[in-house]
């Protein structure tokens, strides 16, 4: 597998690419497959979702969410550094059932219009977002936040779709499994780490 460094990353995300983000070892030591919100589409998701197999969610800034009007789930008997989940939500406009691969990705596309209005999703629905830290990284070193800043990185618009890697046993792929998953299907693997650094160095 070529090693690809952040510059390359940053460029191959920019350009509407999938990259695996792993998070600390300390954490969870796993890695999301992450796609910018501007570019997903009803493939690329049902990619992830046979593929990378975990839970869709989308990565967002809690200013989106709040003109939205879409509320976060108040967490209950959750770990302390539990992502930040919101009410799931379906853009009633452009769906059917609202879960396929392509109703989830108008939904997506849906969460980034700045012509969708709070009264177009219904609650509850199919796509999950996530709300990152007020502070980013700084608050929080998770892969939303890490997804929130890759975006702010490539100067995209800070929404991207995340979908955690499993392996084809059904475990959380790791080690050999994910290194075997990325060059497979040759998508760069950068580390939060390497993104909050490269965040703290542009700000």
């Amino acid at each position: 597998m070529k090693q690809r460094s952040l510059d390359e990353i940053i460029a191959h995300f920019r350009a509407g690419g999938f990259v695996a983000l792993l998070d600390a070892p300390q954490r969870e030591g796993e890695a999301d497959l992450l796609q910018a919100a501007q570019f997903v589409t009803g493939q690329s998701l049902n990619f992830m979702v046979q593929y990378a197999r975990g839970l869709i969610t989308v990565a967002m800034i809690p200013e989106s969410l709040r003109e939205l009007q879409i509320p976060l789930i108040p967490p209950r008997f959750a770990a302390e550094n539990a992502p930040r989940f919101a009410v799931p939500v379906d853009y009633k406009p452009a769906i059917t059932t609202g879960v396929s691969a392509f109703d989830r990705a108008a939904t997506i596309q849906a969460l980034i219009d700045p012509q969708a209005a709070a009264e177009d999703f219904a609650r509850p629905g199919h796509v999950f977002p996530l709300a990152a830290a007020e502070n980013g990284l700084a608050q929080r070193a998770g892969h939303t936040e890490g997804a929130v800043a890759l975006a702010r990185l490539a100067r995209l618009y800070p929404a991207v779709v995340m979908c955690e890697i499993m392996a084809p046993d059904g475990t959380m792929a790791t080690g050999e499994p994910l290194a075997a998953f990325v060059r497979e299907h040759d998508i760069p693997l950068a580390t939060v780490q390497q993104i909050q650094q490269a965040a703290e160095l542009a700000d």
